[in-house]
């Protein structure tokens, strides 16, 4: 087995981590369902009578540590280990989140109440105190290690993907001269998916070098490392969703407008508008987590290592191992999206809009988004809209994207740019979507 077991150890590799979502699109007024994901109280008073998605989706990975040339990276020769440019920290982090709509559709059922139902897959893999000078020292060829000492400290990570169904209403709360509010609630029905976690305390690693014979170099670690999934990975067991583990998840939002416009013209109404919304409120249980906890105080020489058929031969040969099952409640990624939008005329706008997690991505199997703030120039009308977000990212920067919405189809990415013109792009997204939408007969 090659050296990089190590790093598989501390990195979390193990997990499937899949690449928050819809950059500029989702700030659209013609979003639709898209919109409504991140605050409900968007289906009511829309765009449209009636928006039916087929599929979208979108995909988003950043980190701290690698920065590539993704055009070179799409080249099967690329080596991450040795084309990338890379920020070895002693917590390094990285963030990965898919998000897939399923057939989906939001109708008004009066002109001031409105309902949506949605299906949807989501996956989300959060990693942090990462510590990437071991990476480093791990990951070199053996002729070009030299003896260290690393503290690896309390390297946490986590993995979380589940289904769900979810219904939508909202309403209009007050309209009123220029003033117009608007709520709306979500619940869904959680499915759990895969939840796995890693996490160590006080781990630290000393690598002494045998120059006479490097087979003989030893690895001298102390620590304890803790892993858990919700399917026994280590016999082989293929991951698959669960119905008979499940959750109930809520999402809460509100949007206040300053509606200067007339009412009768054909374009939106409001000269600006401001919305909040709280999302992912709950919980997905999982009946049978495999947890084990390893003492990893010991030494392995690099012999152990190339003799393991895989990583958990390795721990199970050369640690003490603590297992059991249990029940565990894994956290949905509970975060706060704020939204303002300044119409300065009837096709043209700037938008600010912000992700923010609830939750401590510190904790032992906390699923956490990574931060965000985008602002986005938007050219809208009723059947095309172009957008380009340009957003700061918590892990990997700042990234500009474009994308656009041409009647059904909505293509984008808000790295876009950033991707093609940067030799060291950290980040990553990328989303698309086909919708029947019905408009108002008005708008």
């Amino acid at each position: 087995m090659k050296k990089t077991l190590l790093l598989f150890c501390f990195f979390g590799s193990f997990f499937y981590a899949r690449s928050q979502s819809y950059f500029g699109f989702r700030d659209d007024n013609y979003a639709g369902i898209q919109s409504a994901i991140f605050n409900p109280s968007n289906i009511v008073e829309s765009k449209y009578r009636a928006d039916v998605t087929i599929f979208s989706a979108s995909g988003t990975g950043q980190n701290d540590l690698y920065g590539v040339n993704i055009l070179d990276a799409l080249d099967g020769d690329y080596d991450l280990a040795t084309d990338a440019s890379k920020t070895f920290k002693s917590n390094n982090k990285g963030n990965f989140n898919v998000d897939i709509l399923g057939p989906s559709f939001m109708m008004n059922i009066t002109p001031a109440h409105s309902i949506a139902l949605f299906s949807r897959v989501r996956s989300v893999t959060n990693l942090v105190g990462i510590n990437g000078q071991l990476i480093d020292e791990v990951n070199k060829d053996m002729d070009a290690s030299n003896s260290f000492l690393i503290t690896g400290g309390n390297p946490n990570g986590v993995t979380n993907s589940w289904a769900e169904i979810g219904a939508s209403y909202a309403t209009v709360l007050l309209d009123r001269d220029d003033h117009f509010v608007k709520g709306g609630i979500t619940l869904k029905y959680l499915m759990a998916g895969i939840n796995g976690y890693i996490n160590g305390s006080d781990v630290s690693v000393a690598f002494n070098k045998n120059n006479a014979d490097p087979t003989l170099s030893e690895y001298v670690s102390t620590g304890t490392i803790r892993t858990a999934a919700s399917y026994d990975y280590a016999n082989g067991d293929d991951p698959k969703f669960d119905a008979a583990s499940a959750g109930v998840g809520v999402d809460l939002g509100f949007t206040y407008e300053y509606r200067t416009n007339c009412h009768s013209c054909a374009g939106n109404r409001y000269k600006f508008k401001a919305a909040a919304s709280v999302t992912d409120i709950g919980k997905v249980n999982y009946k049978n987590i495999v947890e084990n906890t390893y003492n990893i105080t010991g030494r392995v020489t690099q012999q152990d290592i190339d003799d393991a058929d895989d990583i958990f031969d390795f721990f199970d040969s050369n640690y003490t191992k603590i297992s059991s099952k249990k029940g565990v409640k894994a956290n949905l990624p509970t975060a706060l999206h704020t939204n303002f939008d300044w119409n300065i005329d009837q096709r043209f706008y700037l938008n600010l809009s912000g992700d923010f997690s609830l939750v401590d991505a510190k904790k032992v199997n906390g699923t956490a988004i990574a931060n965000s703030v985008t602002f986005t120039p938007r050219f809208e009308t009723r059947q095309f809209s172009f957008y380009v977000p340009v957003t700061y990212m918590q892990y990997s920067g700042t990234a500009i994207g474009a994308g656009f919405r041409a009647g059904p189809i909505f293509i984008g990415s808000g790295t876009l740019f950033s991707s093609l013109f940067s030799n060291n792009s950290k980040g990553c997204n990328i989303y698309a979507g086909l919708k029947l939408p019905i408009y108002q007969d008005y708008r």
